[in-house]
C-alpha cells in the first residue's frame, strides 16, 4: 500500500495496488494533514511526498520515535537553501529516514557532499508540460520579440544588461515585486530599458503560454546557484511548444539538457546577448535548435507520465505499482 500527499497518484497505479491520497485540496491544514498521513503510513510500505523540509522532519521524527512497521520515504522534488550550521546536522538526520529523494536533475553531487546523502538514494525523474492542455491547441509563430517569463530566480539585471542597446522588443512576463522576491528574484532598483516591455500576469497560464508561443526567441537567464534549480517548468513549456531557447547554465539545466537549448554562463551579460543576437539572425540555426527542444520535450507527456516515473522509482521492486 502507498500513502501520499500526491494528489492524483492513485489515477495511474496498477490493479492491485492501493494509493491511499490526502493531498492539500482534501486537508488543507497541514499539520491535520501530516497526522492523517502518518496514521496511515503505519500501515503501508510507502509514503511518497512532496518534499518540503518541515514535513520531512516530521516524519522522520515520528518514523524515529515510534517505528512500527517499516514504511519507506520517499520525497519528490527537492528545494533547499543552504542551511545554517546550527540547522545542518538536523537536515543531516532527517535526510537518512529519507529512503529515496526524486529529482527533476541528475547531478547530484552538491547535494550529496552538503547534506551527507548516499548518491544511491537519489533518482532522477524527468519533470512535465505544465500546461499541456494548453499546449496542444497552440500554434507557434514568430511575432518579432524575445519572450521571458516566470519569477524564481530570474536574473534581470543580466537580462536587462544584455538586450538594452538591441534593437529587438523583448517581453517579461513575470509576477508582482512582492510575489517575485520570496521566489529570489527582484526589479528592484533597476533601470528598465525602453526596448523591455514588463508584463505582471504570469499566473495566467494561458496568457503566459500564448505570449511564448508567438515569441522569436526564448530567454531564461537564471541566478547561479549550485543548490537550487529554476526555470525548469518554462524552458520545457517552451520547447514543447517548438522554440529555441537560450537558458543560463544551473541545476537542472546544464546535468539535463545537451543540444536541446543554447546554454549560457549565469551573469555573463556579454555572453547572453551574443547568443541572442546570433540565434535571432540565423533562422536555420534557431530552427534546429527548437526542433531539437520539441522532440525532447513532447514525450514528456503531463502529470500522468511524472506519476508513473514516480511509482516506478520507489525504493524497492516497485515497477509494478506504474501501469505499463
Amino acid at each position: 500500500m502507498i500513502t501520499t500527499n500526491i494528489g492524483g497518484l492513485e489515477r495511474v497505479a496498477s490493479a492491485g495496488v492501493t494509493v491511499r491520497s490526502y493531498s492539500a485540496s482534501l486537508i488543507s491544514n497541514r499539520w491535520l494533514r501530516n497526522l492523517r498521513l502518518y496514521w496511515s503510513a503505519r500501515r503501508s510500505d510507502h509514503l511518497v511526498i512532496h518534499f518540503d523540509f518541515r514535513d520531512v522532519a516530521f516524519f522522520a521524527v515520528l518514523f524515529t520515535l515510534f517505528p512500527g512497521r517499516r514504511c519507506r520515504l520517499t520525497t519528490l522534488d527537492l528545494f533547499t537553501e543552504r542551511p545554517r550550521r546550527q540547522g545542518l546536522c538536523f537536515m543531516r538526520w532527517c535526510l537518512r529516514r529519507v529512503d529515496r529523494l526524486l529529482v527533476y536533475f541528475r547531478d547530484t553531487s552538491p547535494f550529496e557532499h552538503l547534506l551527507k546523502v548516499s548518491a544511491t538514494k537519489f533518482r532522477y525523474v524527468p519533470f512535465k508540460i505544465n500546461g499541456l492542455q494548453y499546449i496542444r491547441t497552440m500554434v507557434s509563430t514568430e511575432e518579432g520579440y524575445v519572450f521571458c517569463g516566470g519569477r524564481s530566480r530570474r536574473d534581470f539585471r543580466t537580462l536587462f544588461d544584455a538586450v538594452k542597446d538591441l534593437p529587438y522588443l523583448v517581453k517579461v512576463v513575470t509576477s508582482e515585486e512582492s510575489e517575485m522576491k520570496p521566489h529570489g528574484s527582484t526589479m528592484h532598483g533597476l533601470s528598465v530599458p525602453p526596448n523591455v516591455k514588463i508584463i505582471r500576469r504570469d499566473s495566467d497560464q494561458a496568457f503566459f503560454l500564448d505570449c511564448m508561443a508567438r515569441a522569436k526567441l526564448v530567454v531564461i537567464p537564471l541566478i547561479g546557484d549550485s543548490l537550487t534549480q529554476a526555470g525548469i517548468g518554462v524552458y520545457i513549456q517552451a520547447m514543447a511548444l517548438g522554440k529555441c531557447v537560450i537558458i543560463s547554465s544551473g541545476v537542472g539545466v546544464r546535468d539535463v539538457l545537451t543540444d536541446q537549448a543554447v546554454i549560457v554562463r549565469p551573469g555573463d551579460s556579454s555572453e547572453l546577448r551574443n547568443a541572442i543576437v546570433r540565434l535571432w539572425n540565423d533562422d536555420r540555426l534557431r530552427g534546429q535548435y527548437a526542433e531539437r527542444a520539441r522532440r525532447y520535450a513532447l514525450p514528456l507527456g503531463g502529470e500522468d507520465e511524472l506519476y508513473r516515473s514516480v511509482l516506478a522509482s520507489l525504493p524497492g521492486d516497485e515497477s509494478r505499482c506504474a501501469r505499463a
